[in-house]
Formats: structure tokens, sequence, C-alpha cells
């Protein structure tokens, strides 16, 4: 990294992140990028993963054009609605649906009243796969918990990479899950305790607090966060060049979140 600048080093982690051959490692990627502003860029790159042979990938694409509020992308979510993958289908339903749109609505209320879902000609024969596992609570469920991680972890969801992190860690789940509830928490302690947590031993704890401090605006950590882009995870430099860019993109520079008196 040395003689190169931070937003550049971070661009071409997350370009590398999303060529992985690993379809996990693509969604950690992506995932990251929900912190993001929805700029040209970065929504041109997680609409490109609609084309993704993982379902899994396509699914985060649509949570993290949700987490950062991409209504350009409005078009696209709604082609996502004819995915085979049951998940994805969820997932830009949810989206849509947050983002005002009322097609989003329409795809959870048919869900809802089941037997009405063919009446609306809403869904395509070929869909009967997917209304079934759509219909079947657990499996709903299952598909809903991963798909809005982000939810789960609070106003600063950490996406689903982090979310599943936490499940196979219990020991760092509720310092991660603290950070991510923390991230709108002015407050001096607050952030004093994100910052720290940086360099937590625990990869899901770094990622979540570089990914709070991008959301909370905290120029003033940029070069802590920017540290991290040579972290031994790939999960946190994914995570951390989210944080770099979100924080040097228009409107961030020179300025620090005020404390809470």
């Amino acid at each position: 990294m040395f003689g190169q600048e931070p937003v550049d080093h971070a661009w071409q982690i997350l370009d590398r992140g999303l060529h992985e051959g690993n379809p996990a490692k693509r969604v950690q990627a992506i995932s990251a990028m929900g912190v993001m502003r929805a700029q040209p860029k970065s929504v041109g790159l997680l609409e490109s993963a609609f084309d993704d042979k993982d379902y899994s990938v396509r699914q985060a694409a649509c949570a993290a054009l949700g987490q950062m509020k991409s209504r350009q992308s409005i078009p696209k979510l709604r082609a996502a609605l004819d995915d085979k993958a049951p998940e994805v289908v969820f997932a830009a339903a949810k989206t849509l649906y947050d983002l005002g749109d009322p097609m989003g609505r329409q795809v959870l209320t048919a869900v809802l009243l089941g037997d009405q879902a063919d009446s609306s000609g809403f869904f395509a024969s070929s869909m009967h796969d997917m209304k079934a596992k759509m219909h079947d609570t657990k499996g709903l469920m299952l598909v809903g918990v991963k798909t809005s991680a982000g939810v789960f972890l609070g106003p600063a969801g950490a996406g689903i990479g982090v979310a599943e992190g936490l499940l196979k860690d219990a020991n760092a789940s509720g310092k991660t899950v603290a950070a991510a509830l923390l991230a709108e928490d002015k407050h001096p302690e607050a952030v004093q305790a994100i910052r720290e947590g940086l360099s937590d031993k625990n990869w899901t704890v770094r990622a979540a607090c570089a990914r709070a401090l991008a959301l909370a605006g905290r120029v003033d950590a940029l070069k802590e966060i920017v540290a991290l882009l040579d972290d031994k995870r790939d999960e946190v430099q994914y995570s951390a060049a989210a944080a770099v860019i979100r924080l040097k993109q228009p409107g961030y520079a020179g300025k620090a979140a005020p404390a809470k008196k």
C-alpha cells in the first residue's frame, strides 16, 4: 500500500473481493459496500452482481442496495423479483418495500395472503417452488433472518457476512452487536469504545466497528480505519475499504460528528 492513496487501495480491495472465486468472499465484499453512498460507481458494481451465478451473491446485492438507499436501482430490483431463488426474491421485495416502491408491498402482501397470490397475476407459474418455500413459515423465517441481517444488527447493520460470523462465534456476538447499536451514539464514551474495537482480536468486532464509524461520519478515525485495509482477514479489509470510501466521499471531508453533551 506504500505510496498509494487510501481510496484507490480501498477500491482495489473491493474489486478483488467482487471477483473472488469463492462466492462467500463475494458476499462479504458486497455486504460491506452497503455502507457506501449511492453513487454511480458503487451502485453499478452492486447491480452487476445480479448476474452472479450464486444466489447468495445476488441476495446480498439486493440487501446492500437497500442499505445505501439506491432508488435508482428500483428497475433492477423489480427485475430481481423474477429470480429463481426465493431468497433473492424476498431480499428484492424487502428492499423495494424499504425504498417505498409499491411493488415491494405487493409481493409481501401476496406472500402473506397466499391463496390470492396467483390471482394477482404477479407470480408466473414457473415460480411454484419459490412460492412453496416462501409460504413455509420456517423457510421464510430463515430467508428473512439472513436477508435482514442489517436490521438485526441495528442502524449499523454489519451485513450478512458479519451476521454469519456472529452465529459461529458466541463470544464475539455481544461486542459486535454492541458496536452496531452504538453507531449513531455520538457520546465520546461510545465513540471511544468503538474506536478501540478496531483493534479487537475478533474479526467481526473489527469489521462492525469500521462500519459503525463510517456510518457515524467519523472522519477523525480515518487513519485507524485505513490501517485495517491491510488486516489479516479479508472480511475486515472489505468493511474498512467501504468505510474509507464513504468517509472520503463528498460531504464528509473535514467533518467529525459532534459529541452529545
